[in-house]
């Protein structure tokens, strides 16, 4: 038997040496141990591997073999035998950070979803119900699901279409179009729309981009906005998955594989996002090997979903059906986010979402990018406003979203009521002195 501890994690994959965007929590700390046991595993061919219920370790694991990227061999068990949001309850707390709400999810989330769910603690079996997590009675089916034809034959695989919105990038352009055409998974469809660029060399671009990728599907159209643009793509889209990529943004070889690979694991989910690198170069032309930040998304919970986008990004692999039938993209104008909208639009329809636990393209981060450029209290209402079809909630998800508010609201009402610290109440002294003479000058 093998223990993690910490302190032994040993060398990480470059990809995941990267610092994650929103820092080092719960979920990065499971992706660490999730690193360890792959490791392991392969010189030691476990016959099971099992994680303790409190603090989510096993969350990664348990997320990189829905996907099948990991421990498809073996089965991964998780033992209720503590939870973090009993023992904070029992101390009459609240939660009172990110930090509470994320280990919630994940501990929730590695136990629903194990290949195995152990329940020694009958007390603590009866709490989680009381919160709706879901109990099964005996083990999942752990048989192995077939992978996707990787071969040559389109036929086998099902179709996918990757629908990119172009407005004036045509410096990028040329690359991301390079990257899709190097995908290893044998039947797709690439539309590309322009979407009335005003910048002549790019135009340019655009247009010879149809010689040199004569499969591909290029359209121009005047300038409506990325909604309009993605949602006429969606339209046009022949796939039973559908991809959407940004014209400046680079995918691996094995992204749609690897996507394809997710969703036919998991019929039950309407969209997986991904990993993804961040990278800023002076000139286009190559594969980035610096990295500013990774941005590495949970999936959940929804009762963040509201501050922050817990889903992912846009490059995401959608079933094309439930997609359509949210109505795809809002088409606001001069406003971002509406990726995130869209993610949270399909939630509160009832659709479920996954993550797949692996860096899968590269993202442009450009300071005049459009998510950069525009107001981001408007890009956060148009999300906020999905909020008031959120009637399609799981109750678990509707309990921890109105849990999380008033945690919240208790620990803004601790801060007040806290005595400042001696530094604080000092410099608010010297700042009433300082002001007293210039008080005096202006009464007299």
């Amino acid at each position: 038997m093998d223990v993690f501890a910490a302190d032994t994690v040993g060398d990480l994959p470059r990809d995941a040496q990267v610092r994650e965007h929103h820092g080092n929590g719960p979920a990065e700390l499971s992706d660490r141990v999730r690193y360890w046991l792959e490791a392991r595993h392969r010189e030691r061919q476990y016959g099971l591997i099992a994680f303790v219920g409190q603090g989510g370790l096993g969350f990664r694991s348990v997320q990189a073999k829905r996907a099948g990227l990991a421990f498809g061999d073996v089965p991964i068990a998780v033992i209720l035998d503590g939870n973090s949001q009993r023992d904070r309850e029992a101390g009459q707390r609240w939660p009172s950070g990110f930090v509470d709400v994320e280990t919630d999810y994940i501990e929730r989330y590695q136990f629903e979803n194990a290949d195995e769910q152990h329940t020694p603690d009958a007390e603590l079996v009866e709490f989680v119900k009381r919160n709706h997590w879901a109990m099964r009675n005996g083990a999942k089916n752990t048989s192995p699901l077939p992978a996707p034809n990787s071969g040559t034959s389109q036929e086998a695989a099902p179709l996918v279409t990757l629908a990119i919105a172009h407005y004036n990038l045509g410096a990028y352009f040329p690359d991301t179009l390079a990257t899709l055409a190097a995908q290893t998974y044998p039947n797709l469809e690439v539309i590309a729309i322009d979407d009335g660029s005003t910048d002549a060399a790019s135009i340019e671009t655009f247009e010879a981009m149809r010689t040199k990728y004569p499969r591909f599907t290029f359209l121009r159209q005047p300038n409506a906005g990325i909604g309009v643009t993605r949602n006429r793509c969606l339209e046009l889209a022949r796939g039973e998955f559908f991809i959407p990529v940004d014209a400046d943004n680079l995918a691996t070889p094995e992204m749609v594989a690897t996507f394809v690979r997710a969703m036919q694991r998991n019929p039950e989910l309407a969209a997986m996002s991904s990993y993804f690198l961040a990278f800023d170069v002076p000139a286009p032309g190559f594969v980035p090997e610096q990295f500013l930040y990774a941005l590495r998304p949970t999936g959940g919970p929804h009762a963040l979903a509201s501050i922050r986008n817990v889903y992912g990004d846009a490059n995401a692999i959608f079933r094309t059906p439930a997609l359509r039938a949210v109505d795809g993209y809002e088409t606001d104008r001069g406003t971002s986010c509406e990726d995130w909208e869209a993610f949270v639009k399909l939630v509160h329809a009832g659709h479920r979402l996954g993550v797949v636990p692996a860096h899968l393209f590269y993202y442009r981060h450009r300071p005049g990018g459009f998510s950069r450029s525009t107001n981001w209290f408007a890009n956060h209402q148009r999300v906020l406003r999905q909020f008031a079809h959120a009637g399609n909630l799981p109750p678990a998800d509707a309990l921890a979203a109105w849990t999380t508010l008033l945690g919240f609201y208790q620990e803004l009402e601790r801060r007040k009521q806290a005595v400042p610290p001696r530094r604080h109440r000092a410099a608010d002294w010297l700042r009433s002195l300082l002001r007293k003479p210039f008080e005096w000058l202006k009464r007299s």
